[in-house]
């Protein structure tokens, strides 16, 4: 074999070689902007704590969707009894949620005793949520730190009639709450 025909072996060798690693290239390059629009256009179901101050202190639990896409909630635990917490008799907040469509920026709300929470001296409620989305399955964990309410201090600014004191909390919670 000539010179020639080792240097064309070689080029063609090296050409294979290059063709194998740019189609690695752009497979890989696909894989991770399929994970980014994935990430950019999925659900995020979320479940937060809440309180406001209309002249007295509610304490909400709140599942969301942060995400830009639609959400079907498959499953909501909880690590304490909720039943427990519900200001309706028989009724466990969030019980029926299975199967429920979530849009994107939707919420439920649910209010919850939080007298009781104190009473129980509970702290922390752990959540595990999980949702579908085009057949992909997402399980989430949320501690809603309810101390952090329940020891957390804001002021009001009264009014001199009970009326006008109530709207002019109301007034102010919406400020805080930026609505």
């Amino acid at each position: 074999m000539s010179a020639s025909d080792w240097v064309n072996l070689s080029l063609a060798i090296l050409s294979f070689i290059l063709a194998g690693i740019s189609v690695v290239t752009v497979i890989l390059t696909l894989k991770q902007n399929n994970r980014m629009i994935e990430s950019n256009s999925r659900p995020y179901v979320t479940i937060y704590g809440d309180m406001t101050n209309f002249s007295d202190l509610q304490f909400y639990l709140i599942i969301k969707n942060f995400g830009k896409s639609g959400a079907v909630i498959k499953n909501l635990s909880c690590d304490v009894d909720l039943s427990k917490y519900s200001y309706g008799i028989s009724i466990t907040p969030f019980e029926s949620i299975k199967n429920t469509m979530l849009a994107p920026g939707q919420n439920i709300v649910c209010s919850i005793d939080h007298r009781k929470l104190n009473e129980d001296n509970i702290n922390i409620l752990n959540f595990v949520v999980e949702y579908e989305f085009q057949g992909k399955c997402y399980k989430e964990n949320y501690p809603v730190n309810y101390a952090a309410f329940r020891k957390n201090i804001t002021t009001k600014t009264s009014t001199k009639d009970k009326e006008l004191k109530t709207i002019s909390y109301t007034l102010q919670e919406m400020v805080e709450k930026d609505l």
